[in-house]
């Protein structure tokens, strides 16, 4: 006697791509991803937040930058071993609290941890083990940048912003194929993660190198490099998933990267200038000018990031 064939419509159980739990027909699918009933609600419910958010966070991190400075003024003579220490608090809290936010902001189906985590480290790894060697030991930038505002600038553009532009790209292609990335907001997740990467290692080397940090320009150097790199690294990460999403013409990455390597080498021009001129007396002027350029690439790539999510949705609705 022939064996019975198991029925047709007995179909494999899937599960929501947010909760993990089981899901049964019928689905509720968005963007070809299967969604419970509560993750479903909660990813179509209205977001009028957005902008609050994105105030809350500039507040919060402006509080924490003040309060920690204002420290400075209470701690006389902290001693080496202080200042170590909370120069690793300055160089961790920052970059924990932007990568909180912009993994947030991936309501449709957050990043898998250990993808982020990989994006991670190997931008960190590369700024140590590649970008401080080419700039430092191969261009030897220290020895000649500083000839003039012109060498400067364009040491800072052509030189140090172009190999963190490269090492977030880099770091990005190792998840650009993954199944993973399936959407716009992918894009600006994976390149900010990268970016902190970055800010993670040169907060950790500024520390290193001076024994330390002098509590308020610690204060400017961290946080405004965490936001930075963080916008900076967003920004080409959208370049990148419109891109893979969108079949741009096969100059729009390569523009994405000037752009951004550009408004990098503005902002560590910036930093690196004020710096030079007095940052331990006036560690505010040197945030206030440096921040510009670092917040309004923030605001723009806040934007892009609300698009995006509206993109993803609209077509799915679409489909």
């Amino acid at each position: 006697m022939a064996e019975q064939q198991p029925s047709e419509q007995q179909t494999e159980q899937r599960y929501c791509c947010i909760t993990g739990e089981p899901v049964y027909p019928p689905y509720n699918i968005l963007g070809g991803r299967v969604y419970s009933d509560r993750a479903f609600a909660m990813v179509n419910k209205p977001h009028p937040g957005f902008w609050r958010s994105v105030i809350v966070q500039l507040v919060g991190m402006a509080i924490f930058a003040a309060v920690v400075a204002a420290l400075a003024n209470l701690i006389t003579e902290p001693t080496q071993t202080v200042r170590t220490l909370l120069g690793l608090f300055l160089a961790i809290v920052p970059t924990a609290l932007w990568m909180a936010y912009f993994y947030r902001q991936d309501r449709l189906e957050p990043e898998p941890k250990h993808r982020l985590g990989l994006v991670f480290m190997t931008a960190l790894l590369l700024t140590d083990v590649i970008a401080r060697r080419l700039i430092y030991d191969w261009f030897r930038v220290q020895e000649w940048a500083a000839y003039n505002i012109a060498t400067s600038l364009a040491a800072s553009i052509l030189i140090t912003s172009v190999t963190y532009t490269a090492i977030t790209y880099v770091a990005v292609r190792m998840v650009y194929a993954t199944e993973e990335f399936d959407e716009r907001m992918d894009g600006v997740v994976y390149g900010s993660v990268a970016g902190l990467g970055i800010a993670t290692m040169l907060n950790l080397r500024y520390i290193i190198e001076n024994q330390g940090v002098e509590l308020a320009p610690g204060v400017v150097q961290t946080v405004t490099t965490a936001l930075a790199m963080a916008s900076f690294g967003g920004l080409l990460g959208w370049f990148m998933a419109e891109a893979k999403f969108t079949h741009k013409p096969t100059w729009w990455v390569p523009v994405g990267f000037v752009v951004t390597a550009v408004l990098n080498g503005i902002f560590s021009w910036l930093i690196g200038e004020v710096a030079a001129s007095g940052l331990t007396v006036e560690p505010w002027r040197s945030l206030a000018l440096g921040f510009v350029v670092a917040l309004a690439t923030f605001l723009v790539l806040a934007v892009l990031m609300r698009q995006a999510t509206e993109v993803t949705l609209r077509r799915s609705t679409l489909d």
